[in-house]
């Protein structure tokens, strides 16, 4: 078996070896995020096939173990946070409420006094690094648009603004057309200047 591939599976976060032989690779992935379910069926939508050891846990055969996987489950990392993300923004739309969360899991991730509306960029990957934003090396290989030194959408009066104007859109509109017109607004004022 690849050690190389089983050190990238590892850099996982959220993914801890806990067997692996010549046959399978077992993997807890109780602090991943997604169910085990969830995951195996946004890798097979992709045509990988991951077996199910438990709620948390996930066995990939030995003969299955290559780039491709890896390339995948990053793949499938992104699409469920951009579901997370359209989710999240679907529910602030309808109920017009936002919020600071201090229940979330990832809190601590901002600072005390920014907004958590936009938990999950709706702009994401904006390729944008006048917002503090940078295409990073990941873990599994390649590079990952990172969203860690920005946080422009976190501003109070940012996020409102995101806000009304997403609210404002008319079904079929792209929602890049608010990045434009208010992230961008912000970018060139002297506050966000880098």
């Amino acid at each position: 078996m690849n050690n190389n591939l089983i050190a990238k599976l590892e850099n996982i976060r959220g993914f801890r070896i806990i067997e692996s032989g010549q046959q399978h690779i077992l993997v807890d992935i109780r602090d991943f995020g997604m169910d085990a379910p969830e995951l195996i069926l946004r890798l097979s939508e992709h045509g990988i096939r991951v077996h199910e050891c438990g709620e948390n846990c996930i066995r990939i055969d030995a003969a299955d173990m290559d780039q491709k996987l890896i390339d995948v489950i990053s793949s499938a990392i992104s699409e469920w946070g951009e579901d997370l993300a359209r989710k999240n923004i679907e529910d602030v739309l309808k109920t017009g409420r936002r919020v600071g969360r201090r229940d979330c899991e990832y809190y601590p991730c901002h600072f005390e006094g920014q907004d958590c509306t936009f938990c999950f960029c709706p702009f994401y990957p904006c390729n944008d690094e006048r917002t503090g934003g940078k295409y990073v090396e990941s873990s599994t290989g390649g590079t990952v648009w990172s969203c860690a030194d920005c946080t422009i959408v976190h501003e109070p009066e940012v996020a409102q603004e995101i806000l009304d104007e997403l609210m404002a859109l008319k079904p079929g509109e792209d929602v890049r057309s608010v990045f434009q017109k208010v992230v961008v607004k912000h970018l060139l004022s002297h506050r966000f200047q880098r």
